[in-house]
């Protein structure tokens, strides 16, 4: 049999919208404009509620309220429309607005004796709200449910973060359904922001085709925790720009190929992850020792063999990290098989 050199990893396939990349949602710009109130006026529209990162979930999903519970103090947005032509209005509570609401509920629930009894399970599945952080619930909710949460999430964080303009300091006021902050004298808009990072996969592949993976521990994890290597895109940058300096900046090596393999928002605070893969030639890595301070090559066995034996911990597949990660632990490796460099193989199985 003839081996053929492999130069190249063999490139990974889009990622499918998973986690909070899913959507179900229109977010119908159109009746933004129309205002909040608007909205409550179709008689179709429902709320749901998020506070600092976690959201009330009951029976499977987000819970819905009417008009009357949604408390007052809370930034409120219109989200947008769903399938079946309801709308949803998110409200971003402030600590009153949570209290206000948390005693309100407490108050139905004692009324409601059975509810204890005939309840014995916790979590999005219970039948009373409960709060969950969002990251716990990316890949337990609907497509549209996890829109209408990673939405909220992001505009109420973009909110409490921007209650002022920032060419003068006076206060702003919300329009378009809570999508524009304006300063009333001027007339100045300012838009929710969302800050663009890289992340990727970094690969060495050996003349058999065995594929390494580079992964990082950040300075601020447990000592076993490893990830791909990310960062933030600087001002005048392109995102393969961004891949090539980050891995330069945080391992010490110089990467090519940078390949685009798909996004995920992450609205803790105001991200959206960008994802890619990238080759390197070499293994010899440096540590920059602020960001990150260890750096491990992984064969897909290693790999497996440090997860099952708890040696090491890696993203779930919540966030894009994971995703591209298990992506990539899918797949087998091109040994032996005489194929080209860059020739894609068989379709992995999605994860």
């Amino acid at each position: 049999m003839v081996f053929g050199i492999v130069t190249s990893m063999k490139p990974l396939p889009m990622l499918p919208p998973a986690s909070l990349s899913r959507t179900a949602i229109d977010r119908n710009h159109r009746m933004r404009a129309a205002g909040i109130e608007a909205v409550w006026q179709t008689g179709r529209a429902h709320a749901v509620v998020g506070h600092r990162g976690s959201m009330l979930v009951s029976r499977g999903g987000l819970h819905l309220l009417t008009q009357d519970q949604v408390p007052a103090e809370a930034f409120h947005f219109y989200l947008g429309a769903d399938v079946d032509g309801n709308h949803f209005i998110g409200a971003a509570l402030l600590d009153e607005g949570r209290s206000e609401l948390d005693r309100s509920l407490s108050d139905e629930q004692a009324r409601d004796a059975e509810s204890w009894l005939t309840d014995p399970i916790g979590g999005i599945d219970a039948t009373e709200p409960v709060w969950t952080p969002l990251r716990e619930l990316g890949e337990e909710l609907s497509d549209r449910d996890v829109a209408l949460a990673t939405s909220l999430i992001a505009l109420g964080n973009w909110h409490m973060a921007h209650t002022h303009s920032p060419r003068n300091g006076r206060p702003t006021e919300l329009v378009q359904s809570g999508w524009v902050r304006r300063e009333p004298d001027v007339g100045s808009e300012h838009f929710p922001r969302t800050d663009p990072a890289v992340i990727m996969a970094v690969v060495h592949t050996e003349p058999s085709g065995e594929e390494h993976l580079l992964l990082g521990s950040n300075a601020m994890w447990p000592e076993d925790r490893f990830s791909l290597l990310a960062g933030f895109v600087e001002p005048g940058e392109t995102l393969e720009s961004a891949v090539i300096r980050e891995v330069q900046e945080e391992a010490g090596i110089t990467v090519r190929s940078p390949r685009y393999v798909g996004s995920q928002p992450w609205p803790f605070p105001a991200s959206l992850m960008l994802g890619f893969t990238a080759e390197s030639d070499t293994m010899s890595t440096t540590a920059d020792e602020d960001e990150i301070t260890a750096l491990r090559w992984f064969t897909r066995p290693q790999l497996r063999a440090a997860m099952e034996a708890g040696q090491v911990t890696v993203p779930t597949t919540v966030s894009i990290a994971g995703q591209i990660l298990y992506g990539w632990l899918d797949r087998d490796d091109t040994v032996g098989t005489g194929e080209a460099p860059g020739t894609d193989g068989p379709t992995p199985a999605s994860r």
